[in-house]
């Protein structure tokens, strides 16, 4: 009679106790993890995710905003310090322990330049190396290794360098693409594509 009663005013029985106990632990054990997302920007730059240590789910998708205070500088973003992102995309968390850091692009340093050109007549020279150097990120002068000399700029997402005394050659790309991807040139009267290998 008092199991009957006990039931009858809402009591469960231990093996229901049992089976829900066993159903919370297995929610804790076998449910989606979390993982940790620690960020670091430039003070030059503002955007999401801030600055910070982060705790996300399991292929949580982040979106990635982040932009330069001077509208004029550029940004890019390193995942775990080896992959390269775009400051306005996405990362999804496959494990713990990712690092996010977000710095403004300087271009200054050497490369090696490979043109092609659209008519495919013309000869192009030989790979070629560039440094170019300056005072900051957004401007100066570069040498070419074969005697001639020229001046960069880095503004607004877009890379010129124009050359003094190479046939009024001006080469163009993506601040964000210059090292990794082709960009533009004219020069001589021709025009084609000119990829730059950051050495």
């Amino acid at each position: 009679m008092n199991r009957e009663r006990h039931g009858k005013r809402g009591v469960l029985p231990v093996g229901a106790f049992i089976l829900l106990a066993f159903l919370a632990t297995a929610s804790c054990k076998w449910g989606v993890p979390s993982y940790t997302l620690e960020v670091t920007l430039d003070p030059e730059i503002t955007g999401t995710p801030e600055a910070g240590k982060h705790v996300y789910k399991e292929l949580t998708t982040i979106t990635l905003n982040y932009s330069a205070v001077n509208s004029i500088e550029s940004v890019e973003c390193w995942l775990n310090g080896d992959t390269r992102k775009a400051p306005n995309g996405n990362v999804i968390l496959y494990g713990d322990g990712y690092t996010l850091k977000a710095n403004l692009i300087d271009i200054r340093g050497s490369y090696e330049v490979t043109l092609s050109y659209s008519d495919g007549s013309v000869t192009a020279p030989d790979p070629f190396i560039i440094t170019l150097t300056g005072n900051d990120r957004l401007s100066g002068t570069f040498t070419d290794a074969r005697g001639y000399h020229g001046t960069w700029t880095a503004l607004s997402g877009t890379v010129t360098l124009a050359y003094w005394d190479w046939g009024f050659y001006l080469m163009t790309a993506d601040v964000y693409d210059i090292g990794y991807s082709s960009g533009n040139f004219t020069g001589e009267g021709f025009s084609g594509t000119w990829l730059a290998k950051k050495l």
